[in-house]
């Protein structure tokens, strides 16, 4: 049989006012087991919500087992089992109450007795949370993620039952929790490192306000303004006179500072070296063909990670001597010259003019959808670092003995040249569009105005193109030979370029597009290289392929640049605002979700609605319309501007989650902490009072 949970201890006791309370402890096996019940030590259970402040997300609780062992080390298989193996369910009047994990490193029993001892297992509800890794990408709504945790935690409930106030409209559609959606690639750190699964729960529900809590058999999500307006509160039954009137504290001021992880490199493929295998050919290069001093080694790979290559490439890796530089990228053509036979010989392909074949495509990477004003803002650029050379060595000047009569024909002959590549989105609603910019390159023009587009459907070959080429001198120079960036695409234009076109730097400027999805970049062979001098159109030397050696790539870089062309630095989003001036401590609090006043259309923690995935930049909640931190700013004003009680003591049990209310003091209280003792049917409490959202007296500052 599979691995299942099965009852392995049972046991019960009834309490003073004559509550059923029963236990029943699971554990994963994959043999039948036989339920044993089990006696109790004095004070059987405890279950305690640990104190946490009013804007902590996660109020997790933990249950101590006291048990009788009438024998030596009876409940000693229960602490060598891995965490998630064992749960505890509490079940009160055949009704679930509380479900835990077991943490064995919490297992203790007496050692200098043999029989007749009391062991003590303590179980948890969401610590197990922090020992798991997120473990999913692209976008999740806020109750899949929610729900993906909880399951992980491997706990029992019945409902998930919610109290929120913020919204998505002004009046409310399917809920918070179905309304939003979360990329969570943003739960994974630049080298793919993954948050733990505490951390993303966390970090989902903080800017919301929101808190979860397992009480009653249910899972609780609500915000302290919806519990303070929705809920009835119930009377606290003071049991003796250990009761104590205290204060919460009060804050000067709040800083939130939300991280919102604005991507500028949207892919930047690294090709590992320390992956490379699979070797295809080492070959050495002298400085010159008379082979005087070596210049480098270059090894050819049929495998690697960071990209993926073509079936007829090779991955490339070039190991400096006295000539170039260390780089690792994706060959199409190598080509090596033996002076004693004057002859060539070829390690891959030849080099073409036009060619339907892949070189190399990049992992598919995230862009958000944004406002006609915000698309106009930014551009994308792509760039590609592209090696086509003449020359028996490509690192060193023309010579003699470095082709330097090939040198003076690559350029003379190829004054604008261009590379095929496909840029492919992958919408969320499950389309795909791709960019075309073939007008510019087939025009007598630099212009792009109304030539480049996204249009629907995926690209081809021929859609799109990379341009090569010298700024200043198309006449009689190259825009190739050693390693070469593109530049902005241009047709077959002779005049002098704007001076803006430079200053834009390399690259290919890409509107962006309208739609959330995923980019896909795919580089395509084919070097197509045309010479200036024709008064009709262009003119190909073919003889130039004939004396290529090299085509080498790098892999390609996607960045996100303003609408100049120009780098840009993210930077995070900070909220401030008196609370009480007179107070001295001050509170901070960071997010990774949340909103932003101008959109981003790489900023992974953006919120999204689910129905469409559009950029969502302000919720409502007690009738105002903001940005998310502002409106946490309202509920921390509220409940933190001033002094709010506290009351401690111990109280009948409060067996489901609510507000409570006390006869003699005003204001309706929330639990900061419990512990209860069921047998007893008591509680030790804290609690604090809680007020609605009042927004009309917060000064925000800059």
């Amino acid at each position: 049989m599979n691995d299942e949970y099965q009852i392995q201890y049972y046991g019960g006791f009834t309490s003073v006012n004559g509550i059923l309370w029963e236990m029943e402890i699971v554990v994963k096996s994959n043999r039948d087991i036989t339920p044993r019940k089990i006696a109790f030590g004095e004070s059987p259970l405890e279950i305690d919500w640990a104190e946490t402040d009013k804007l902590e997300p996660v109020c997790g609780s933990s249950a101590t087992l006291n048990l009788y062992s009438d024998t030596d080390r009876q409940f000693v298989d229960l602490y060598s089992i891995a965490p998630g193996a064992i749960y505890m369910n509490v079940l009160r009047e055949k009704k679930l109450y509380w479900s835990g994990a077991l943490d064995p490193e919490l297992y203790e029993e007496p050692y200098s007795f043999n029989d007749n001892y009391t062991v003590s297992l303590t179980f948890s509800d969401f610590a197990i949370l922090d020992r798991l890794d997120w473990n999913r990408t692209g976008f999740m709504t806020m109750r899949q993620i929610i729900q993906h945790c909880l399951f992980y935690t491997g706990i029992k409930y019945d409902n998930i039952i919610t109290h929120i106030s913020t919204t998505v409209f002004s009046i409310n559609t399917k809920g918070l929790l179905d309304d939003v959606t979360i990329l969570c690639d943003n739960f994974f750190d630049e080298d793919n490192e993954p948050m733990t699964m505490r951390e993303v729960l966390e970090e989902t529900l903080r800017p919301f306000g929101l808190r979860i809590i397992q009480k009653g058999g249910n899972i609780i999500l609500y915000d302290l303004n919806a519990i303070s307006t929705q809920l009835t509160a119930s009377e606290v039954t003071w049991e003796n006179n250990n009761a104590v009137l205290g204060v919460d504290k009060v804050y000067n001021n709040v800083k939130i500072t939300f991280s919102p992880y604005e991507k500028t490199t949207l892919c930047a493929n690294q090709i590992d070296k320390v992956s490379l295998k699979d070797e295809h050919k080492k070959i050495a290069i002298s400085t010159d063909v008379t082979k005087i001093a070596k210049g480098f080694d270059i090894t050819l790979y049929k495998k690697g990670e960071g990209i993926t290559k073509g079936d007829k490439t090779c991955f490339f890796n070039i190991d400096p001597i006295y000539s170039g530089n260390e780089e690792t990228g994706v060959a199409w053509s190598v080509q090596t010259y033996t002076a004693s036979t004057n002859s060539y010989t070829s390690y891959l392909n030849k080099p073409v003019f036009q060619m339907d074949e892949l070189i190399m495509q990049t992992a598919r990477t995230y862009i958000g959808n944004a406002s006609e004003q915000t698309r106009k803002s930014y551009k994308l650029k792509i760039s590609l670092d592209l090696l086509f050379d003449v020359r028996y060595n490509p690192f060193e000047p023309e010579a003699k003995g470095n082709e330097e009569g090939n040198m003076e024909n690559l350029k003379d002959w190829c004054n604008f040249s261009y590379v095929p590549f496909i840029l492919n989105l992958h919408t969320t609603q499950g389309k795909i569009f791709h960019w075309e910019n073939k007008s510019v390159k087939n025009s007598r023009s630099y212009s792009s105005s109304g030539r480049c587009s996204w249009l629907g459907g995926p690209g081809k070959w021929g859609d799109a193109y990379l341009a090569y080429y010298d700024y200043s001198n198309r006449k009689s120079n190259t825009g190739l030979g050693g390693w070469q960036q593109n530049k902005p695409i241009i047709g077959y234009y002779r005049d002098n370029l704007p001076d803006s076109f430079q200053k834009k730097g390399a690259g290919e400027l890409i509107e962006l597009p309208q739609y959330t999805g995923w980019l896909e970049l795919k580089i395509g062979a084919g070097v197509e290289t045309y010479d200036y001098k024709s008064d009709t159109m262009w003119q190909i030397k073919m003889k130039i392929y004939d004396q290529a050696r090299w085509v080498l790539y790098k892999p390609p870089v996607i960045t996100l640049v303003d609408s100049n062309g120009k780098d840009i630095k993210p930077a995070d989003i900070v909220q401030n605002a008196w609370l009480n001036k007179s107070a001295k401590e001050e509170m901070s609090i960071d997010t990774i979700v949340g909103t932003l006043p101008k959109s981003s259309p790489t900023a992974l923690g953006q919120l999204y609605y689910s129905t469409n995935n559009y950029l969502i930049n302000k919720f409502y909640r007690a009738g105002n319309n903001d940005l998310l931190e502002r409106l946490l700013i309202g509920t921390i004003y509220s409940n933190y501007a001033d002094r709010k009680h506290t009351l401690s003591g111990t109280v009948a049990l409060l067996p489901q989650f609510g507000i409570y209310s006390d006869k003699n003091q005003d204001g309706k209280y929330l639990l900061l902490s419990e512990v209860q003792y069921p047998r007893e049917d008591e509680s030790e409490i804290k609690m604090v009072t809680v007020c609605p959202d009042n927004y009309k007296c917060v000064e925000f500052t800059d």
